[in-house]
This record gives structure tokens, sequence and C-alpha cells, in this order.
């Protein structure tokens, strides 16, 4: 079947960019007209500094400008030759500075460190080898990574700082690979904690494979001796460890380094590393100014700056733990975060923050996962500890009041975070509860719902009417499979005159993780399926289900306080989430002129992914004097007279309310050739048990084409009936009839024209096989979904194998 339109990462990632732009805490303008590293003019604002990483503050040293001013008067502003070719003394000397940094080992200078990811991971990692990155390591490395991808290196991922999944996968893989490359950083950039650097040690111990990669830029400067970073001393202990860092943070200069372990691995790089050839070294200013600091580092004075430092982070520290809010970083770096969960919640902050004349910087998705959102900080050097304690204050003043603002409490951030709440346990909202005008209740069983109240919400809107979900209830339940067994969540707000301002319901059941991803990825993973079936899925609550189609929200409206209720249905959500401990939310099927909807879904924490197109054939009783075929585009008329019609003769076509036992087993036989081959679209089987509770079902019916000469059924399909329209929804093909009889398009075709005589307006063909649909008529709605994960592992993974 043709492809589908899958969601688009860049889109997704746009859509928060754009909102957290719209509330001022990204992509402001620096107007200040000099630099001192703590006073800067942000817009038409004079702030205090909180958001860069010149940690010791060196990048203002006047040793350091006047070395830079004096290499650009005798050098001048750039050396633009190929180090392949020509390398500066300059450089040598620089490099030189830095081995005694590093005590004694060779290094090589690069313009950033992201060059020289680029630079040695091509060289060092061969085509047999295994990368592990850790899930938090930076971009940086990940994306270089991803180069090694495109050669056939296998890369692989564990939880962040989880050692014991480390192992485990160096038990798993270390017969089938030369050498596995564990991938981490020092110090971690956006809640600071430190690698656990003695554990890894153990492992390169037991397992010569395993060799470390380590990008310490964060670590630079502010520790170890002459500052060569945060777990450099523990780096070197087994000669297997490549150690990246930074110029252009603590370190107060520019670009980026590799120091090795041994000479043979220096001289693979500096003879064969591709950035060394087509790039340009670091410019004579920078290079000075490098000079400049590292003389700097290998005198006494470091450490002075270390303590003055060390100083400031134990006075922050102590301010924090008066100040009632959560802090996720540790305390042992200078780079701190305050969770705040919401986005929401992260801007309201950060905005009041900046208003009170202090620049800090928001942590959010995709850094972090989208309820982690919180406020990230950075001490260094240049501030007072008056400065630190005014700002530790606003902080503590104004986080209450943005958690108030956004109508969110501590508990809901202490939630997002895993942390234990305060007070109350969870409470579990069984029955009803009553929130201000509204009052909202959840049901586990369609049951307990008057069935003229859900019909009335859902007429015409899909095939989930209350005999439906009554259907679906038990024929996902008591089967043998986790993954055939569903769970139901039943929603309805009223207001204060008790009628169902909101409705709807979710699936709550264990669902792959690719379920969206191209049908290319999906193929991959299931390969590792092979070995492990229940790779990359989670249990997740899913509006809807992955059995019904249509609109699954019902909101009015055209009632005052529809928003309100809105967000007290997406709170009572996250509540029902943390509960049952499912790991995602997914609300679907939204178009995009939704655009209220979508703007409180960001506010709440979703993000959105593109849907697969939804098929709808509309006005199907037009021109109604006239052939259907004589309504489509000559060029389809074309192509099923060609594909199609000249078939028809030869099959019978008939219409049943109910399957005989033998008619069942064939239909649920050829349900799975199409569910097996049909990955654009990735779930698990169906169970028998449904196929079976359709027969005779209110508002079902199938649809059955059957070989005339062998009298076997070659296409079945099932489908669901509204007073306007035609929902088919399973359909199982014998591939083999397929491929001579084009039994899939004549199943599309004759149903079409099935529904048409029937009376039916619509068609809702559902997702995949675009273009076929098209031919018919069918129009192609663009759906959005909107996603909360609290666990981005998964997805993590899912983006390593797409590349």
């Amino acid at each position: 079947m043709a492809k589908i339109n899958h969601h688009n990462f860049i889109e997704t990632v746009n859509d928060m960019l754009v909102e957290a732009r719209k509330r001022g805490v990204i992509q402001l303008k620096y107007n200040s007209d000099s630099w001192d590293g703590n006073r800067i003019l942000v817009e038409q604002s004079q702030m205090v500094n909180f958001g860069t990483c010149g940690y010791l503050g060196l990048e203002a040293d006047p040793r350091i400008i006047e070395k830079s001013m004096e290499y650009t008067k005798q050098f001048g502003t750039q050396f633009s030759v190929s180090r392949a070719y020509l390398t500066s003394k300059s450089n040598f000397l620089l490099e030189e500075l830095l081995s005694q940094i590093f005590q004694g080992n060779k290094v090589i200078s690069f313009t950033s460190t992201s060059l020289a990811h680029s630079a040695v991971l091509p060289i060092m990692v061969g085509h047999n080898d295994l990368i592990i990155l850790d899930q938090q390591c930076h971009v940086s490395i990940q994306t270089a990574a991803q180069l090694m991808a495109a050669k056939g290196v296998k890369i692989d991922m564990i939880r962040h700082n989880q050692i014991d999944m480390l192992e485990h996968k160096i038990r798993q893989e270390r017969n089938n690979y030369d050498r596995i490359w564990y991938m981490i950083d020092g110090v971690y950039s956006m809640y600071g904690d430190v690698a656990p650097i003695d554990r890894i040690n153990e492992l390169m111990e037991r397992y010569e494979q395993l060799n470390l990669y380590v990008d310490d830029a964060h670590g630079m400067s502010w520790h170890g001796k002459h500052g060569n970073g945060r777990i450099y001393d523990k780096c070197f202990e087994n000669g297997r460890t490549l150690y990246v860092s930074t110029l252009a943070k603590g370190f107060g200069t520019m670009g980026g380094i590799i120091v090795f372990p041994n000479d043979e691995w220096y001289e693979k790089v500096i003879l064969h590393g591709g950035p060394l050839a087509y790039s340009h070294p670091i410019p004579p200013p920078m290079m000075g100014a490098s000079i400049a600091s590292a003389e700097i580092h290998l005198t006494d004075e470091i450490y002075m700056l270390q303590r003055s430092l060390k100083s400031r982070m134990e006075y922050t520290n102590e301010e924090l733990a008066q100040a009632d809010v959560p802090v996720l970083s540790s305390e042992d770096t200078p780079i701190y975060f305050i969770g705040t969960g919401q986005p929401s919640v992260g801007y309201n902050l950060n905005k009041r923050i900046l208003d009170e004349g202090f620049y800090v910087n928001i942590g959010m998705f995709p850094a972090v996962p989208v309820k982690n959102t919180g406020l990230r900080f950075t001490l260094t050097n240049h501030h007072s500890t008056e400065e630190i304690r005014s700002f530790v204050q606003a902080i503590a003043y104004h986080y209450p009041k943005a958690l108030e603002e956004e109508s969110k409490n501590m508990n809901d951030v202490l939630r997002a975070f895993r942390m234990p709440v305060r007070k109350e346990p969870l409470p579990v909202i069984k029955e009803e509860e009553r929130t201000g005008p509204f009052a909202i209740q959840w049901y586990d069983h369609i049951s307990e719902i008057d069935s003229r109240e859900w019909d009335e919400c859902f007429a015409g809107k899909g095939n989930f009417d209350w005999n439906c979900m009554s259907l679906l209830e038990s024929s996902f339940q008591g089967n043998e499979r986790t993954e055939e067994n569903w769970s139901f969540h039943y929603c309805l707000v009223r207001d204060a005159e008790n009628k169902v301002l909101l409705a709807t319901f979710f699936t709550e059941g264990l669902f792959k993780d690719d379920l969206l991803s191209t049908a290319e990825v999906s193929a991959k993973v299931e390969e590792m399926r092979l070995k492990d079936p229940y790779f990359l899925c989670s249990r997740s609550l899913i509006m809807g289900s992955m059995f019904t189609e249509g609109d699954h929200l019902y909101i009015n409206t055209n009632r005052e306080g529809w928003k309100k209720a809105a967000e007290v249905f997406l709170d009572s959500l996250q509540l029902r989430q943390e509960e049952i401990g499912v790991n995602s939310i997914i609300l679907r099927d939204f178009s995009e002129d939704q655009l209220d909807l979508a703007e409180l879904f960001h506010e709440a924490g979703y993000f959105k992914m593109k849907m697969p197109n939804s098929n709808i054939l509309f006005d199907l009783q037009r021109n109604p004097e006239k052939e259907y075929i004589e309504l489509l585009s000559a060029k389809a008329r074309r192509n099923i007279r060609y594909e199609v019609v000249k078939h028809m003769d030869q099959f019978e076509f008939e219409i049943k309310e109910r399957l005989n036992d033998v008619e069942e087993k064939r239909f649920y036989e050829l349900y799975k050739n199409v569910a097996s081959g049909n990955r654009s679209l990735n779930i698990f089987q169906y169970p028998f048990r449904l196929f079976h509770q359709f027969s005779g079902a209110p508002g079902w019916e199938f649809l059955i084409l059957r070989n005339k000469t062998t009298g076997e059924i070659s296409g079945v399909l099932s489908a669901f009936k509204t007073d306007q329209a035609y929902f088919p929804v399973v359909i199982g093909l014998d591939y083999e009839a397929n491929k001579l009889y084009s039994i899939y398009k004549q199943m599309l075709y004759r149903l079409t024209l099935y529904a048409r005589n029937s009376g039916f307006e619509q068609i809702h063909f559902g997702i995949t096989a675009d273009q076929e649909k098209k031919k018919l008529g069918a129009s192609q709605l663009t759906k959005n979904a909107f996603v909360m994960v609290k666990d981005q592992f998964n997805m993590e993974m899912l983006d390593k194998i797409s590349v």
C-alpha cells in the first residue's frame, strides 16, 4: 500500500520554540556596547547575567584580552589554510601548553568541539565497532555519531547514567563487535550532574573491549589540576579514553580540543581527521587569547579562581535550600536547574525573572522532556553574594505566583519530576469531582454511562457509539497476549446545569512506540523485536483507540466556559496518567484550524505530531443521475476500468451482517496478511475475539468478495454504519489473488458504489493508501496528535534508528 505522511520532528520543535518566543523568553536581543561578564543589556533592560558559561570569568580578564589584541595586530584576523598543509607556530605553542594542562597527553585543537567530534569519530570508530550513547550526552556527540550510522556502524543508547544497563549491553554484544564505545558528558549541560566515572572505570577493567568517549565541555577550567576538567583525573587509568573538551566556556576563549591517551591514536587523527584538512584553525585573535588563558591555567592562580567559584556555589546552595523551589541539579557544579514541570509555568517564571532584571535561560523540549521544563542558570566569578541572594529571593517570590497564574501547584511539579508529593497522596478520581462550576466524571465501563447521552455527543462522529464501545470492551479483555488487552477510560465534564460540555474516551494498553514512524523505521524495529517482542513498547493512554476513527473529543465550544472545562479535563487527565502509571498520553485527530485547542494543549505540556492523512469521501450523493465513475477524473476512470472493472465479473460481491465460523476464521487469516505486512501504521494485531464479536453486532456489516470459480473468499471488509456516514474499518486480503485481480482496489470501488446506492453521504476511508482513495474522490485531511511523554528514552532510541 502507499506510504502515509508522517510526523516531522522539526515541525514539533518549531511549535515549541514559536510559543517560547511568543512568551518572550528566547531569541532575545543582546544590546550591550561592552562586556564585563556581569551586567548585560537585553532588549532595553539592564540585567544581571545568570545565563552564560564563562564560569571563571576569564573571558573578561585583561591579560587574555590584551594577548588577543596583540595577536590580531601581529598575525591579522585569520590564518586561512588547512592544517594538512601548514600549521602556525602559535598553534603548536597552544597545543604544547594544553598538553601540560592534561598531564603530558597530546592534544589537537579545533575551532569548535563539534568539529572535534566530527574529526575523531570517523577515524577512531571502526566499521565493526558499536557506539553506545548515554541518553543525555550532548547533541554535538549525537550528531557526529550519526555520521558513523551512515557508514553502517550500529548506534545504541542507554538510559542516563544507568551503568547496569550498560554492562548488560556489553555482555550481550561483546562477541559481535571489535570495540564498544560508551559516549558521555563529564558534566551534563541541563541538570549539571556528573558522570559516574568510578563505576565506568570498573567496567573498563572488566571488559577490554570497552572504550570511553568523554565530552567534558562543562567541566573544563573550574575543576581539576590546572583546570583539566571535572573527571579528567580518573579518565586515563586504562589507556582507552578519548577526552574532548572546549575552550569556549570556563577557559574563556574559543575552540574545541581532543586529548589522546597514546601517540598511535594521536597520529591517526592528526593525519586523517577530516576537519583538519578541509576546515581552518583557530584564528589568531582567539589563538592569542587561548595561549594567555593556558598560561594562567598553568599557574597556581587557577586554583584561586576555582576556590572563588566554589565559594559562590556553596553560598547559592545555602540560599536555594531556604527557598521553597524544587532544585533538580547537582550541588557540585555551577549549573542549576529549577523544575517547573509544564512549559507554561516555565515561560511564566522565566519572564518574571527577566522582568526582575536577571537574565536566565529556560530548559525546554527537546533538551528535556516537555513535562520536565525548568529554569536553568549558571554561576560565574562575576557574581557577588548580594546578586546571588537577590536572584534566589526573586525566584522564591515568583515561583508560587507563576504556578498560581498557570493554575498549577507544587505537587504538579513534583509529580512531573517523579519526586515525593507533599501532604496528601495522589487523589484518585473515580466518580465525580467538582472543580468550580464544572463536575468531571471518569468511568471504567461504557455501561456506567447513559447510552442516549453518549450517542448524542458522538452522533455521526465516528465508529464508537455506545454499542461499539461495548463490543470493544468485550473484545479486548481476557486475551492471551498482553497487547491484546485494553482498558477503557471514559470522561464527561458537566456544567452547573448538569449538561455535558466535554466528552471523550481513552484506551490504556501496551502500544508500539514506532506507531507513527516511517515504514522503514518500523521495519528495522521489527527486526529487533524478533529477539525482544516488546522492544520499544510502552503503556500509553490514547484518545479513542487504535480501532476507532473519527472525532474522539466532543466539546461544546458554543457554551460559555468551554476553555476552562478543557483545562479542568487536561489537569484531571494528568492525574489519571500518574494514577495508572502510563508513560505517554496521545490526544488525536485534531484539524489544523482547531487553534484554540492546540494552544491549550501546548500550554498543558503537549507537543504536536502530524498524523497520517484521514481520507474522507464527501458529498457521495452528488449528481445522482450519473454513474459514479463518470464523476471521477479521466485518469482515475482509465485506471479503474483497466485495473478493476475488467476483473469484477469473476467475483461475487455480497453484504452480510453475520459470518459463520468458517468465514470468521478466513477473515482473520486474510486480516493477518494485511497487518503483518503493513508498517505504515505499526500496531499490534487485533485478537481473533474481535472478529467474532463483529458478527451480528448492531451497526456492523461485512463486504465480501468471493471468487466465483473457486468459491474462496479473496477479500473481506468490516464496516460500521451511521445515518449519514459509512466507516470501513478492518480489511483482509488474499495477496496472491490481489496480484492477479486487484482485490484491494476492487474492494474500495465496490464499497464506494454500495455506499452511494445505499444513500450514505460520506465514506470515512481511514488512513493509508492515500493515492488509491484519492482516485475515488476522497479528500486527504491533515490531522494532528498532541503527545505528552514522561520518559523520552524510547523516542530518542527511535530517532537514532531512523538515522
